[in-house]
């Protein structure tokens, strides 16, 4: 579904204002949406972020995609097929679907050497999602590392209308793939024509321009173009005429104007002016119970979602420039209780997360909001219909010593006693109190500030003052540098983050506990770690490695891994390695992606839905309606959809 989470998201949401608008008299021809988040990559086999996802799933099809009740369905591809033990899926595309310049004009047809393009471009200009599939298509991550000929690799043409994906062990997910940017397609023609850099077997970012974020860097075969791009002011698409399924494009036009999230009653206003086609009820408002009294027959409850958000500490910081840590003891002595376990689980214990969800969402939404372990509980299920989150409380429970529930919608670690049990064993480990942990947050958005401030508050008062948060307001851009889209370990600036998330590019536990490997995990950067395969590991990575026994885990999760012939035994590795995570609180979720209280005007259910991939991104199949939706509409539609999936 989503790579790592972009701010807009949070900015959004946390402000109440994920919303679709219109002009004044609403049809369906047009939408317009805030956003928070410039476009910054429309290289799309290469981005891993959601702010790029948003744009690019709707410039470029790949092979499926899913329809409005999460089926996987065909797009670039009529059909596929996987051999008898799944280590080789063939896809059929559809004869006659075109790639476009950025003016609408008929550029060429979308054949199968453009998949075999597009995941060359991806392994020589070293894809953000490459580790994906590397270890899964053959010989990917060799001929990433110059062992093997790009004709060794496990994609092929066989004919001009047929791609083949070759494997190095069974995944009957693999076609859930083709809804996701690694495998999307490119023209070898004109991204040679981009730059010299560009030309394959001989890359050079510095020399190539595809991707750029500008209309005419890329060729477009998804139901939209890109139109104008003025950051942090406008962006707008226009429909695709050319589109292979354009029937199913009902919104021609695609507004997208900037907001810094300071104003919480924006998206109301316009929506109640007639303007605005959708709008949250936002909870931090003062008059919230007279907004909800008002649409008391229009508003609905967004559903749940298989988004994960987390708390992520530091594990290795090197850079204070924003602290109010003035020695070096003060540094080490932090740096030493974040590596410690009790600790962390003290820092859990004392984190009233339901509070911290209810600061802009409704105190019932925010307990159904509540996710206690890495992944997701429902994410798969074994043969006789066990939840993953079930096996993953069985490895918690002979872990801690203790049974309890990890399901959703409860918060069983929130106990300020135990926080302060915690703090005096952290205190016989050596930790000096008080520890101050430095949380940025986004200073123009009076949600996450309040955000911030409910945690602060209650870690601060259940554990009596141990445990300080010092809330560092930061503007956009540095907040992106020193947390969120951190170039390097050495580039973290915090002790702890709030601002990443994650959610499932494929039905696979694989999809959220990768993360950590300590070989190949994405999220090692995020936590100040370097990854044991890269040159610049050292000292200071081992000893956090050690300290938080992700040695351990990276056998767990490499033994899991290895397991494809029987997913019952694979999901019962990988529950292993969960529980982990979870059981030494490595990683503490906050909650879902937001949800909330809603009122619109989009026909319910219309939309793409997906738990995984970036099919959700997409505005086709979304229809917008004269009236506001009621709340006897969207029940019915929502039964029939439940009854659809």
């Amino acid at each position: 579904m989503k790579k790592l989470f972009s701010l807009v998201l949070i900015a959004l949401l946390a402000c109440g204002c994920l919303v679709a608008c219109g002009e004044k008299k609403i049809t369906s021809n047009d939408y317009v949406a805030l956003y928070s988040s410039d476009l910054s990559n429309m290289d799309y086999v290469l981005t891993s972020l959601a702010v790029d996802h948003e744009y690019n799933a709707n410039f470029v099809d790949g092979l499926v995609e899913n329809d409005s009740y999460g089926h996987y369905v065909g797009a670039l591809a009529e059909s596929w097929e996987p051999n008898a033990d799944a280590t080789e899926f063939t896809f059929k595309l559809r004869e006659g679907v075109n790639w476009v310049d950025f003016e609408g004009n008929v550029v060429a047809e979308v054949t199968a050497e453009d998949f075999v393009t597009g995941l060359r471009h991806a392994a020589e200009f070293g894809s953000d999602t490459g580790w994906l599939v590397e270890g899964l298509i053959k010989n990917y991550y060799e001929y990433e590392m110059g062992q093997v000929a790009w004709e060794e690799v496990g994609v092929e043409a066989v004919d001009k209308y047929t791609v083949k994906y070759t494997l190095e062990y069974a995944a009957p997910y693999f076609y859930t793939f083709g809804a996701y940017n690694i495998l999307m397609p490119i023209n070898k023609e004109f991204l040679e024509s981009k730059g010299e850099g560009c030309k394959l077997g001989a890359p050079d970012k510095t020399t190539c321009t595809f991707g750029a974020v500008e209309a005419s860097s890329i060729l477009y075969n998804g139901g939209y173009i890109l139109n104008t791009f003025d950051p942090k002011s406008q962006i707008t698409l226009v429909a695709n005429e050319e589109y292979w399924d354009a029937e199913h494009v009902y919104i021609q036009n695609v507004k997208l104007i900037y907001t810094d999230g300071s104003d919480q009653y924006a998206a109301i206003k316009g929506f109640e002016e007639g303007t605005y086609v959708s709008a949250s009820l936002n909870a931090a408002w003062a008059d919230f119970d007279a907004y909800k009294e008002q649409y008391k027959d229009n508003y609905y409850v967004t559903l749940p979602n298989t988004t994960n958000f987390y708390v992520l500490f530091n594990y290795n910081r090197t850079n204070y420039t924003h602290t109010t840590k003035d020695t070096q003891a003060a540094k080490d002595n932090a740096k030493a209780a974040i590596l410690n376990e009790n600790f962390r689980k003290a820092f859990r214990a004392g984190f009233d997360r339901i509070a911290y969800q209810a600061v802009d969402t409704p105190a019932d939404v925010a307990k159904d909001m509540m996710r206690n372990v890495a992944s997701v509980p429902a994410l798969v299920t074994t043969s006789d219909g066990t939840e993953f989150g079930t096996l993953v409380e069985k490895y918690y429970a002979e872990r801690a010593g203790e049974t309890i529930s990890l399901a959703d919608g409860q918060d069983p670690f929130y106990n300020p006693a135990k926080a302060m049990e915690y703090i005096n064993a952290a205190k016989a480990d050596g930790i000096q109190f008080p520890v101050t942990l430095d949380l940025p947050t986004y200073e123009s958005s009076k949600s996450l500030v309040a955000a911030c401030s409910s945690l602060k508050q209650s870690i601060e008062t259940a554990t009596e003052g141990n445990i300080l948060i010092n809330v560092v307001l930061m503007d956009y851009d540095t907040l992106v540098a020193a947390c969120y889209g951190v170039a390097s370990a050495e580039a973290c600036d915090f002790d702890i983050n709030t601002f990443t998330g994650w959610g499932p590019d494929y039905p696979d536990p694989k999809t959220f506990l990768d993360l950590f490997s300590t070989s190949e995990g994405y999220y090692l950067t995020s936590v100040g770690l370097h990854r044991t395969t890269e040159a610049n590991y050292n000292a200071g990575d081992a000893a956090a490695i050690e300290a938080l026994e992700l040695d351990e885990y990276e056998t767990l999760y490499q033994a899991a891994k290895a397991i494809t012939n029987d997913m019952d035994a694979r999901y019962e590795a990988f529950a292993k390695c969960d529980a982990l995570l979870t059981e030494n609180a490595i990683v503490i979720s906050t909650g879902m992606d937001a949800r909330g209280y809603a009122v619109s005007k989009v026909v319910p259910f219309t939309k793409s839905y997906s738990q995984s991939g970036i099919s959700e991104y997409k505005y086709k199949y979304m229809v917008i309606q004269d009236e506001i939706v009621t709340k006897e509409q969207y029940d019915k539609a929502y039964n029939e959809w439940v009854a659809g999936k």
